[in-house]
């Protein structure tokens, strides 16, 4: 097996544990919270959430054991994503405030794995 392969996999039973932790710890459902402007779309996080899986999960796997983990640098995606550290930061602060939108966040980042692991 290949290593994006298994990353691939770790990260979606990562983010699928994370889904379902969200889902039953969600509150009141209802009319959904607006997102503000300078706040990133659920698309866009969903994608900037799973481009950062990938990453963790990537360097977990050819991390040596003998050495002490180096966490990954998420620059690069920021760049790629074309979005700033603290825009990232602030949108996962405004969506960890609002679970019912982050449970969407992460619902279309498992499908975006799903996605990747069946190779469509």
């Amino acid at each position: 097996m290949n290593t994006l392969y298994i990353a691939q996999r770790v990260c979606f039973w990562l983010l699928a544990s994370g889904f379902w932790l969200l889902g039953i710890s969600c509150g009141e459902k209802g009319k959904e919270t607006p997102i503000p402007p300078n706040i990133l779309s659920k698309e866009k996080m969903s994608q900037v959430v799973t481009d950062i899986h990938l990453a963790e999960a990537q360097a977990n796997l050819t991390a040596k054991p003998d050495t002490t983990k180096e966490e990954p640098s998420f620059q690069k995606i920021f760049e790629k994503d074309s979005i700033t550290k603290q825009q990232y930061e602030e949108s996962l602060s405004f969506y960890i405030d609002h679970p019912e939108l982050l449970e969407k966040v992460y619902q279309q980042s498992l499908n975006e794995l799903s996605k990747m692991q069946s190779g469509k």
